[in-house]
């Protein structure tokens, strides 16, 4: 039997963490094969580092140019999608179509796509990353249109981000201490936390629609395929 008889989705995750592997093996839907490849990342999303493994972003997408039928390559990187700033998600599947021979996808790509989705405009966000990669997360998503009502990191020397993507309910407090007032979403940015069990809860719980890195990334990936399975435990983007 096939098992990517409905579609192929083709994926490229930092080599740190295997959050997104476990999300989307979980939670794919029938008949949709899910192939990753790694990018060297250090483990450490300052802007520097960001760029650097978006230098490798080529050469991990040219695996995928093989006789095997993708119906999209994406980047699963929130950060590194778009430190550049506006447009470069947009740059980074340029690198991606061109490397690969297949449609193209990023992790911001598909958060933006998501908003427009939800017809929501402003988001309370909270992210594992540095205070200067939060100000180039927060221009980006205010330059395509999404109002940042509040970003706040949730790494500490007490806390790291590798703690972080296995400890779901410490995701959840820090949700849970934002600010949300003026808010219409809530953003979990990082592809390498593992969000999909909280979901549900934060949404019922604080009343508002919830993006996560993951979750887009799956949904935007699936749509681009023409995959329209609704799967309602993983929030409202998903019933739609």
């Amino acid at each position: 039997m096939l098992y990517n008889w409905r579609a192929m989705i083709g994926v490229i995750a930092p080599t740190t963490g295997v959050a997104i592997e476990t999300d989307f093996h979980r939670f794919a839907p029938e008949g949709v094969a899910v192939v990753t490849n790694r990018i060297p990342f250090s483990g450490n999303p300052t802007p520097e580092e960001l760029k650097d493994m978006v230098d490798c972003l080529e050469t991990s997408a040219k695996i995928f140019n093989q006789d095997l039928p993708f119906d999209v390559v994406t980047f699963g990187c929130t950060s590194g999608s778009l430190v550049g700033g506006k447009g470069f998600d947009r740059q980074c599947i340029n690198t991606i179509e061109r490397a690969s021979g297949y449609r193209g996808l990023t992790t911001s790509t598909s958060l933006l796509d998501a908003f427009k989705a939800l017809g929501v405009c402003s988001a309370a966000v909270v992210t594992p990353y540095p205070d200067e990669t939060n100000v180039l997360e927060k221009q980006f998503l205010e330059d395509n249109g999404v109002h940042v009502t509040a970003i706040e990191g949730m790494t500490s020397p007490r806390c790291t981000l590798d703690e972080l993507s296995d400890r779901p309910h410490e995701i959840y407090q820090h949700v849970k201490k934002l600010e949300l007032t003026g808010a219409d979403s809530i953003f979990i940015s990082c592809t390498g936390m593992n969000t999909f069990d909280i979901i549900e809860i934060i949404e019922k719980d604080f009343g508002l629609p919830v993006l996560t890195s993951n979750q887009v990334t799956l949904w935007g990936a699936l749509r681009a395929a023409r995959v329209g399975d609704k799967i309602p435990c993983l929030g409202k983007l998903f019933t739609i």
